[in-house]
């Protein structure tokens, strides 16, 4: 098994691996913090703790091996940064603000089959004017619910993300005892 690392070092591994090949990728998430990043090679389990809404510490892990339930996440929509057009935020919004509009949004799914851009490609004059449709993030009360496997994993980031703040801001951490 891997040790946790410090969400400062994991996180920008994981945002390159995302811009070197922007396809294949999948994200879960809690209200508490925990994340599964999981591209078509590699899956991370996170703990990031929020500093502020631009900020925040914690710890990751490069999980070593798949498992069902991970495979069943990588059978849901692919993630991804899509930009999107004026005409494409219009009919959006019409199509979400129709009273006829019940189950998935064709124009939804029409922005989903599009390939995600990688992180220069946003930056890059040619999506200066563009919109950016970021997901989709499938949300989940507990991660640890999903298997016994991935519960240990979050019992160890937990108590490594912890530290890690504890170490790193004492004197907010205190304000949290």
């Amino acid at each position: 098994m891997n040790d946790p690392e410090p969400a400062e070092e994991i996180v920008p591994r994981i945002l390159k691996q995302y811009s070197e090949r922007p396809r294949g990728w999948h994200i879960m998430n809690t209200p508490t913090g925990d994340v599964l990043v999981l591209s078509t090679d590699s899956a991370f389990q996170l703990k990031l703790i929020p500093l502020s809404p631009f900020e925040f510490t914690g710890a990751g892990i490069e999980l070593s091996k798949s498992n069902k339930t991970i495979e069943s996440i990588r059978s849901s929509p692919e993630f991804g940064l899509r930009p999107i057009d004026e005409l494409d935020l219009q009919k959006l919004v019409n199509a979400l603000g129709s009273s006829q509009s019940t189950g998935s949004v064709p124009e939804v799914q029409e922005i989903l089959k599009r390939a995600p851009v990688s992180l220069e490609d946003l930056s890059s004059n040619k999506h200066a004017q563009d919109h950016i449709l970021r997901g989709p993030v499938l949300m989940r009360p507990d991660l640890g619910s999903l298997s016994p496997e991935l519960l240990e994993m979050q019992t160890l980031l937990d108590r490594s993300a912890q530290k890690s703040f504890r170490d790193r801001y004492p004197m907010r951490a205190g304000m949290y005892l």
